[in-house]
């Protein structure tokens, strides 16, 4: 098996030697650094694993997820800590029209100035800048739309000069605006049927199966609905 290969990077103003090719997040693991907190999923899905980074020769810092990022000869890292956000508290399944509280529950939101520092943040490429100005003119739809890839990474709240937690707000206004949305109807289907306790008998016949009689359930299941 050939050697490893490694570059140098700068952790924190610390240089050290890590593996070629490693995410940051692989690279720390591998050299000894005890990193929990901070890391989720490590698919790029969680949001919990934000760095700030500045590439060799580069004059701007960017931003990303260590689980994602590729370590790169030079590269000077710095692992995020949690960034603490206002949220609100409020019980959406009592409020017969959250969206129009957005204003009495967020009134941070109307402060935005469209500097963009938080679409700079953003390590999914969001323009949340222009998320910010749909929900301030009420076109939620949009808004709703372009931060469906949203991982509540906070990123973009450190970034900006207001205090504003650009990602909290979006979350509160998805939930309201799928709040309003008439359930499909094979979904109100299930529902009905699982509050009927169709399928109570089913699982309890499921849950005696061991692995085996699982997989062969399975595969009839599936036959049966090809």
């Amino acid at each position: 098996m050939p050697d490893k290969k490694y570059v140098s990077i700068f952790l924190e103003g610390r240089k050290i030697k890590v593996p070629e090719g490693y995410t940051v997040i692989e690279a720390l693991w591998d050299t000894g650094h005890d990193i929990k907190r901070g890391v989720g999923c490590l698919s790029g899905l969680c949001g919990a694993c934000a760095i700030a980074y500045l590439e060799p020769g580069g004059k701007r810092v960017k931003f990303g997820l260590g689980c994602q990022t590729i370590v790169k000869e030079g590269m000077n890292i710095t692992v995020m800590p949690f960034f603490p956000s206002r949220t609100a508290q409020y019980n959406i399944s009592q409020m017969e029209r959250p969206i129009e509280k957005l204003k009495e529950i967020y009134p941070e939101l109307y402060m935005c100035q469209s500097c963009g520092f938080c679409s700079v943040a953003c390590p999914e490429w969001i323009n949340v800048s222009k998320v910010m100005s749909f929900l301030k003119s009420g076109e939620y739809e949009k808004a709703t739309e372009m931060m469906l890839d949203c991982i509540l990474c906070g990123l973009c709240a450190s970034r900006c000069p207001r205090g504003i937690a650009p990602q909290i707000i979006s979350l509160f206004v998805q939930r309201a605006v799928e709040k309003e949305r008439p359930l499909p109807e094979n979904l109100k289907r299930r529902l009905a049927e699982l509050e009927d306790l169709k399928y109570e008998e089913l699982w309890a016949e499921i849950f005696k199966l061991d692995e085996n009689g699982l997989r062969e359930f399975c595969e009839k299941a599936r036959k049966e609905k090809d």
